[in-house]
């Protein structure tokens, strides 16, 4: 008798999940133990893993686990959104290595997809457990900035974007 897809990956989900709680009863697991590392220095594309769940890449995934932080076109988590794993210079010349180009919306409504992400997001939400998403007005993290110029976001919080609404222009993210 042949097992379906659906059935076998909600047996390997729920080993997955029973070992990592095992292992979290031992004390061994700390809570962002299932998440990404956003702090790790990797180029960006290298870390838009292909989800094989959706089909898709990471950073248009309805849901992730490396890349936790979403930016939203429209205030009230609106319009299209991108979900972001690590921290960025500049939003408007993200590199793969071997290009720079700037950072689109993917996911969501078609309102506001395919338009650049830098100075065009308007809320956000960081879903990170154990890191604290800290939004710039300036690229390279806030270069120059004044002690207003940015949006800062607990883990498990979002909002409107305050001064940096519609002109973020990096992301960086901290241990907290």
């Amino acid at each position: 008798m042949t097992t379906s897809p659906n059935k076998r990956r909600n047996r390997i989900r729920t080993a997955v999940v029973t070992g990592l709680m095992a292992t979290s009863a031992l004390g061994t697991a700390g809570s962002a133990l299932a998440e990404g590392n956003p702090t790790y220095d990797q180029p960006y594309e290298q870390r838009n893993a292909y989800n094989t769940q959706f089909g898709i890449s990471e950073q248009c995934s309805p849901q992730s686990e490396e890349f936790r932080f979403r930016f939203y076109y429209r205030p009230n988590y609106g319009g299209a959104w991108i979900n972001i794993g690590k921290s960025i210079w500049d939003l408007k010349s993200v590199s793969d290595g071997s290009t720079s180009n700037p950072l689109t919306f993917c996911g969501g409504p078609s309102d506001g997809r395919g338009q650049i992400v830098a100075n065009n997001s308007a809320s956000a939400y960081n879903w990170f457990e154990g890191y604290c998403g800290v939004v710039y007005y300036y690229k390279g993290y806030g270069a120059g900035a004044t002690d207003t110029q940015f949006d800062y976001f607990s883990p498990r919080s979002g909002r409107n974007l305050g001064p940096t609404a519609n002109n973020n222009r990096s992301i960086q993210f901290i241990r907290c």
